[in-house]
């Protein structure tokens, strides 16, 4: 079988991770400098300690927290833990997406005005107005009953 790392949805891998051929599970949290060897799988709603090591073939449970160099049971996450870390993902999400949107503006401006004008400068007004006007966390944030 051919390696692959499988990613799931609202994941938030930390900077420095390194992931071989593991599979993610959905709103999973991996801290920063992270390994994650062969064969790892980590299930839905789990989340792993900074600078954590899973060996190969480790299984992480849902909704625990693992941490060390290997990984050890830390302890079972509350319920506001878990959703906290769920809404973190979708912060993380919004913030991409404005930061993406945020260029994507500036150059569709600056090209639409280089084509009219000689001077090729983007509206200030215009790009703020834009900023303004657009909300970047519609339909991202979930509202649940």
């Amino acid at each position: 079988m051919a390696a692959k790392v499988t990613i799931g949805k609202n994941v938030t891998i930390g900077s420095g991770c390194t992931l071989y051929s593991c599979h993610i599970e959905d709103d999973v949290v991996i801290g920063d400098k992270c390994v994650i060897l062969e064969g790892a799988r980590l299930e839905k709603g789990c989340e792993v300690a900074p600078g954590s090591v899973v060996p190969p073939g480790r299984l992480i449970p849902t909704k625990q927290l693992w941490g060390g160099n290997p990984v050890k049971f830390m302890k079972d996450l509350t319920l506001g833990e878990y959703w906290a870390n769920y809404t973190k993902s979708y912060v993380n999400s919004s913030l991409a997406d404005a930061h993406k949107n945020e260029f994507t503006l500036w150059n569709s401006a600056y090209l639409q005005r280089a084509s009219t004008q000689e001077d090729a400068q983007p509206d200030e007004n215009e790009l703020i107005s834009s900023y303004v006007t657009k909300n970047p966390y519609r339909g991202i944030v979930k509202y649940y009953i």
